[in-house]
């Protein structure tokens, strides 16, 4: 290859460059008496660049592992309705992947300084499935029909009164007047806005919303087959886009054998089975699996005329438990370490990995300190002449808890503590525990946290809200107090009371954060319980499905909350 020198390059450069600027001068401007040059055609507009096309089309199949014969659309009572009430309905608020509530029918809210009044705008053009406008009247209706509904049957319908008042200044806003702050309530009003016009001559009590299945949601009712599919279409006029998907198929397959041959075959594409219950996952599957809304946890008895009343005992307990390798014994892989209530995953799940290991050394030293010493010659400590025994109560029809009793009681014996485990029924000896004479020392429990119904751990309406099990205001007064309260341990720290009541009243996500972060804290120094585990569900998936936010969250158990925005790739 041949170049110029570099002098001979540089002179005729500076030419041509030279040259170009006495042209550009002597054109500038026009002579005086000099005629006009001849305009320049007008330079074209350049066209913006072609949208790409969404991708449209396509279907879904979603496995059932039970028919639905009955839709309650604030009451989820399995996964498979849990997920349909989703696409059928729509809320003020819904959660995201994070279980973070955001906005939903609503466009923004605010609230007054004091924080007893939120106002709701609703999206302009809202529309039910059948083409009426949704208004701020169908808020109304339906939260006063949910509020005339017996208060205990969900937890979330108990968060509803705490709404004193309600009233629409218009069709787009909605004032609601609270009895006191309470930023859980953010989370309840995801619950389904129901359509007044089709329902006020109904008894929702009474009511199947199969006979009626109209909501705001993204997709609606196509055609019901009752214990075998519900096949659901795009709803085009959905506030947050119309789907990419055609229609979404819920097939009922039940027999998990049928479901993962439906999953090899392409019949299926998502499908939630049981734990260890199935052969690698068919090719083009993604796997991966999502935190149950329930948990494990050791209980202590913290009252004073007990052994664990001493914070000491608590901590040196837990510093002889390996909790990982517990866990991974106990439940096969399927419980993941947790270190507070938080669902892991979620928006207020601050808690750091556990590392795996003990420090009986650190655990010796503060029973030593607490008084318990161990005579030469024995295995037991003692203080006072009183032996370090100690009981701890578990159900006996859980195979699972008990191993991790068995195991709980082995750490303890490394360290001079004997732990007597007591097995039981449930309905006789575990669930007399939980209320006085609160008759144990350490107790092998576990919460089901689901709002919507009391025996299915659904996350439509997950806070994180701990309140109820460790503020010192839930703990039994005596036999007068006919509450039906839950801080069964006796915990009352004045500063876990202080960060948790102050979590329930910022409505401001990071600086509720920040509190429930410090309530956590709390927690873990106190250990009022060691949390055991939480477990996981499996999720499969056609490695084909995404999402226009990238890959589907399927760590998540609202993977499904962007479905308007999935498409086959």
């Amino acid at each position: 290859m041949h170049s110029l020198p570099l002098p001979r390059l540089f002179w005729l450069s500076a030419a041509l460059t030279l040259l170009i600027f006495l042209l550009l001068t002597a054109c500038s401007a026009p002579q005086e008496g000099a005629l006009p040059t001849a305009p320049l055609p007008p330079t074209a507009t350049p066209l913006p660049p072609t949208a790409t096309p969404l991708p449209r089309g396509g279907e879904l199949r979603v496995a059932l592992d039970a028919a639905l014969p009955n839709l309650r659309p604030w009451q989820p009572r399995s996964r498979g309705e849990e997920q349909m009430i989703a696409m059928l309905y729509s809320g003020l608020m819904r959660l995201d992947a994070e279980l973070q509530p955001v906005p939903d029918l609503a466009s923004g809210w605010t609230t007054t300084p004091d924080g007893r009044t939120l106002t709701f705008t609703l999206r302009s053009d809202l529309q039910w499935h059948d083409g009426t406008p949704l208004e701020a009247a169908d808020v109304l209706f339906t939260l006063e029909r949910l509020r005339a509904l017996p208060p205990t049957s969900t937890a979330m319908l108990g968060d509803l009164r705490y709404i004193s008042g309600a009233v629409a200044h218009d069709a787009t806003t909605i004032v609601f007047t609270l009895t006191s702050r309470f930023a859980p309530l953010l989370a309840s009003l995801s619950l389904p806005i129901l359509p007044s016009h089709l329902l006020a001559d109904q008894d929702l009590a009474q009511f199947n919303f199969w006979e009626m299945p109209v909501g705001s949601g993204p997709f609606r009712v196509r055609e019901v087959l009752p214990g075998q599919s519900y096949t659901l279409e795009r709803f085009e006029a959905y506030h947050h886009g119309a789907p990419l998907l055609d229609l979404v198929r819920f097939e009922v397959l039940g027999d998990l054998d049928a479901t993962v041959a439906a999953l090899r075959g392409g019949r299926i594409n998502v499908a939630e089975i049981p734990w260890g219950s199935h052969e690698p996952p068919p090719p083009q599957v993604r796997t991966a699996s999502y935190p149950e809304n329930s948990y494990y946890f050791l209980g202590f008895n913290l009252r004073a005329e007990r052994p664990f009343a001493d914070v000491r005992l608590r901590q040196a307990l837990a510093l002889a438990i390996d909790l990982p390798r517990l866990v991974e014994t106990a439940t096969k892989g399927q419980g993941m370490t947790i270190s507070s209530s938080a669902l892991p995953g979620s928006w207020a799940d601050m808690t750091q990995a556990l590392s795996a290991g003990t420090d009986l050394d650190a655990a010796r030293a503060l029973l030593d300190e607490a008084g318990w010493t161990l005579p030469a010659g024995t295995t037991i400590r003692q203080r006072d002449d009183q032996p370090l025994t100690v009981s701890l109560y578990v159900r006996e029809d859980d195979e699972r808890r008990l191993l991790a009793a068995r195991q709980i009681a082995a750490a303890g014996a490394t360290i001079g503590m004997q732990i007597n485990v007591e097995p039981g029924p449930f309905a006789t000896v575990i669930l007399a525990r939980y209320a006085p004479p609160f008759a144990f020392d350490m107790l092998l429990g576990s919460w089901l946290n689901g709002a919507g119904d009391p025996n299915f751990g659904d996350v439509a309406y997950y806070d994180p809200d701990d309140f109820a099990l460790f503020h010192s205001s839930q703990l039994n007064q005596g036999s007068a107090d006919s509450r039906s309260t839950r801080n069964f341990v006796g915990y009352n720290s004045p500063a876990y009371d202080a960060h948790a009541q102050t979590a329930r009243q910022l409505y401001n996500l990071n600086e509720r954060r920040a509190a429930i972060s410090q309530a956590q804290a709390q927690l873990a120094a106190d250990l009022p319980y060691l949390f055991l585990w939480a477990d996981r569900l499996p999720v499969l998936l056609s490695e084909r499905i995404t999402t226009l936010d990238g890959p589907v969250t399927m760590a998540s158990p609202r993977y499904y909350w962007n479905v308007e925005r999935w498409y086959w790739e």
